[in-house]
């Protein structure tokens, strides 16, 4: 499946003056403004658009075109039309392929390093086995606390283990979401907020399940829910290790899975 991008409509839009004047005159130009907008993050062109694609892809029809560049929203070049300063408002193709790259190279880092965690727990098992027995369940319990409690940026958020795991959920759920293009745009929306680990991924999976409806992808399989399962832990505030069938846990997942049919 192909890579998809994403572009920045800035708050106020629909005050701008030239929308205003364009939607008393012809609001199927604004519309079709939107599609070009999507169009050029989808296909990474800069803002260009051909005039095949335009004509036949995104049906502009000339009295929308003739309203756009009249309100210079549209430029036209030889071969189509460019949006007017589309860099400077959206990523260029450049640093979106550079960033992506990065991306790529952090994850596969992350996965080595999970790997090489993995082997040595392996090696140590006895050893680690023998740590846990000395700790007292009272200090594990502050550790975990302490730590979930905390408030950390998006960035911060994006190399803890947790990030990880909820990664791992949304792909079988949704093994067709372009999951990096989906955290720049998510990273890129929340940047400068800070939220504990476990609301970060409460807005993480809901981030890429709403991405994912948005573009026609349906889910893997429909979750069933269970008091041990992800979206029960992190409702009631616990982990793998904390997790209990209590009635509590189970009334959760049966009212889940009653809301969702």
């Amino acid at each position: 499946m192909a890579r998809r991008g994403y572009v920045q409509l800035v708050n106020g839009f629909y005050l701008n003056g030239k929308v205003l004047e364009l939607m008393d005159e012809c609001p199927a130009a604004v519309a079709r403004f939107c599609m070009i907008l999507s169009f050029c993050g989808d296909n990474l062109t800069d803002g260009y658009v051909s005039r095949r694609d335009m004509r036949y892809v995104l049906r502009a029809t000339d009295e929308e075109l003739r309203l756009l560049l009249m309100e210079n929203m549209l430029e036209e070049v030889d071969e189509g039309y460019v949006v007017h300063d589309y860099t400077e408002h959206n990523r260029s193709r450049e640093q979106v392929l550079r960033s992506r790259k990065k991306t790529a190279e952090r994850v596969a880092r992350h996965r080595e390093n999970d790997d090489v965690t993995a082997l040595h727990a392996s090696r140590n098992g006895a050893t680690s086995q023998k740590h846990q027995n000395t700790r007292t369940p009272k200090k594990e319990k502050e550790e975990y606390s302490s730590s979930f409690s905390k408030e950390i940026g998006v960035s911060d958020f994006e190399l803890v283990r947790e990030k990880a795991h909820a990664n791992a959920a949304i792909i079988r759920d949704y093994p067709n979401l372009d999951l990096s293009d989906a955290w720049n745009a998510f990273a890129a929306r929340h940047y400068g907020e800070t939220r504990t680990v476990n609301d970060w991924c409460r807005q993480w999976k809901g981030w890429c399940q709403r991405r994912a409806k948005m573009s026609g992808i349906p889910p893997s399989k429909r979750h069933v829910h269970t008091w041990k399962c992800s979206h029960v832990l992190e409702a009631l505030g616990r982990d793998e290790e904390t997790a209990q069938a209590d009635e509590k846990a189970c009334e959760l997942a049966d009212r889940l899975n009653k809301e969702e049919s």
